[in-house]
Order: C-alpha cells, then sequence, then structure tokens
C-alpha cells in the first residue's frame, strides 16, 4: 500500500504510540486513510503525496511542505498549518473547521466544498485559489491576507481581524492597500527592499529549492556595483551590510527594479504561474515606480518596467 519504507516505519512507530514524526522523508509517499491524529510533522516535505481521507486532527503541521499533495476528505479540524506550503493542492471535500493556516501559502490550491468555518487565514495566500463551495463562515483573515481581486470575504461571510485580534472595520483594509499603493519612491527603504527579495526568495524556493533559487538571483544580478552588497545567507536569505532604514536613491531603485524584474523573468520560466503566486501588493511597491516622473533619473539605457499590476498577476514586459 505505501511507496516507502519511510511511510511503513512512520505507521508502525504510530501503533507503538510515537508522535513526532520531524525529519521523516514523505515526499510522494501514500498514506491514504491513516489515523495521524495529535501527530507532530513540522517541516516535514509531504509534496506530492496521497493522503487522501488522512486524520490530521489536531496534528501540528507548521512549516511543513504539502505541495500538489492529495488532501481530498482530510481531517484536518484544529490542526495547525501555519506557515505551511500547500500550492496546489487537492483539499477537496475536507474538514479544516478551526484550522490554524496562517501564513500559509495555498497559491492554485483547490478548496472546493471544504470546510473552514472557524479557521484562520491571517497572512495567508490564496491567490489563485478555488474556493467555489467552500464554507468560510466565521473564519478569520487580516490585512495581510491575500485574495484574488474577484473574490470578497465579506460576502462569505468572514471576519476580519487586526495584529492584536481585535475586530476592525473593513474600511480601514482598504485605506491600507490604498496607501501602499501610493507610496512615494522617494521614501523606499533597505529594509522593504529586503522584504521584497526575502518574499520571492521563499516563493521561489518552494518549486526551485536553495541552489537554483541562488543562481537565479545571481544570474539575475546586473552590472551595478553597489549591488554586489547584497548577500545570500546558507538559508537564502537575502541580507545587506549597512543602515536598513535608509532611503535609497532614485538610481538605486531603478537597477533593483531591474534585478527583480529578471529575477521575476527567469523564474517564470520554470514555473510558469510563478508571478500568479507572490505578494502583488508587497512587489509592487517597487516595481510601479514611475521613474520617468523624475527628471533626474540616470538612464540605464534600456528600460526595465512592468505594466500596471493587479492582484492577480505580473504582466511582463519583454526588454
Amino acid at each position: 500500500m505505501f511507496q516507502s519504507q519511510e511511510a511503513i516505519d512512520l505507521i508502525e512507530r504510530y501503533k507503538q504510540g510515537q508522535r513526532n514524526f520531524q525529519g521523516f522523508q514523505l515526499r510522494r509517499g501514500d498514506l491514504r486513510g491513516l489515523n495521524l491524529s495529535h501527530t507532530d510533522f513540522r517541516g516535514v516535505d509531504l509534496s506530492y503525496a496521497n493522503l487522501r481521507e488522512v486524520d490530521f486532527t489536531g496534528a501540528d503541521l507548521r512549516d511543513a511542505y504539502l505541495n500538489e499533495a492529495d488532501l481530498t476528505g482530510v481531517n484536518f479540524t484544529g490542526a495547525n498549518l501555519s506557515g505551511a506550503s500547500l500550492i496546489k493542492i487537492y483539499l477537496i471535500k475536507a474538514n479544516c473547521y478551526q484550522t490554524d493556516l496562517s501564513g500559509a501559502y495555498l497559491t492554485g490550491a483547490y478548496l472546493t466544498k471544504t470546510n473552514f468555518k472557524e479557521a484562520k487565514f491571517n497572512g495567508a495566500y490564496l491567490n489563485g485559489a478555488k474556493l467555489s463551495g467552500a464554507k468560510l463562515e466565521g473564519a478569520y483573515y487580516d490585512e495581510k491576507t491575500r485574495f484574488d481581486s474577484i473574490f470578497n470575504p465579506k460576502t462569505a461571510i468572514m471576519k476580519i481581524k487586526d495584529s492584536k485580534k481585535k475586530m476592525i472595520d473593513c474600511s480601514n483594509k482598504i485605506a491600507e492597500v490604498k496607501r501602499k499603493r501610493n507610496i512615494n519612491y522617494q521614501s523606499i527603504t533597505l529594509e522593504k527592499i529586503l522584504e521584497i527579495f526575502n518574499h520571492l526568495t521563499a516563493m521561489s524556493r518552494r518549486y526551485l529549492g536553495k541552489t537554483m533559487t541562488q543562481k537565479y538571483w545571481e544570474s539575475s544580478r546586473p552590472l551595478f556595483e553597489w549591488l554586489d552588497q547584497f548577500e545570500m545567507t546558507a538559508s537564502t536569505e537575502i541580507i545587506f551590510k549597512g543602515e536598513l532604514d535608509t532611503v535609497l536613491s532614485t538610481t538605486k531603485l531603478q537597477w533593483l527594479k531591474a534585478w527583480v524584474k529578471t529575477f521575476i523573468e527567469n523564474c517564470s520560466q520554470i514555473i510558469q504561474k510563478y508571478p500568479k503566486m507572490i505578494d502583488v501588493q508587497l512587489v509592487n511597491v517597487l516595481m510601479s515606480v514611475d521613474f520617468a516622473q523624475d527628471d533626474n533619473i540616470a538612464s540605464l539605457g534600456k528600460p526595465h518596467q512592468l505594466l500596471p499590476m493587479n492582484a492577480n498577476s505580473l504582466e511582463l514586459l519583454s526588454i
């Protein structure tokens, strides 16, 4: 029934009372129909696994990888999947009552006819997720939750909370979105640039891995000496040795914009839906800047621009 020795091992250990399975290699494993309630799968790679009708009640799956796994009929009641990577999963006719999906990546996921009542989607990425027939009454989201532009959480009777878990008026969220869209490029700091870079890195790493992600950042880097001060750590975090509150000049911002644009294009050659998976609102802080309005900007010789972005996609221009 199972595709790997690891899966067989897991069942035997569960029967013996073990519940901590961190470090197990279960990628593409076949665990369908098993009772794995109250287990610890933090950080475990379950990508492409067959998990149909598995009972994960109360399980801890924080930061786990379940990309493109078949989770049809799964029971995630009370489970913790915060920070988990659930890209393109099949979570159909499942039970996610009071499931914590805070900060989870659900881009392109199939979530139809699933019970999400009282689930938490704070800071989750639901770009391109299929939610038809899903029960979302009483599910929580916040100003950082990413939905498709055509999806209205108010119509789905979801509840919005701020970081202090207090109810806030939806108009505040709308005002915040507008404020971010109108950010003056003269106030963009290194801290904001690193936030953009590391968000793109996290999304790329889930599909391409650390080595390819690092390679794409390096091959995308324009020949501008100042950019050499950006470094990548062993964990693929991009850092910069300098004051993070430094406001960047228009020249540096234009080179950074060119770098990010090329990186997105390179990732899109392998992950075709990559532009739809990323947080457009965050990346748009840099990519929507119109340098042409500044008469003092130094020319790069070639324009590196993006068409106006919406919540669904980045429309890349060829250079």
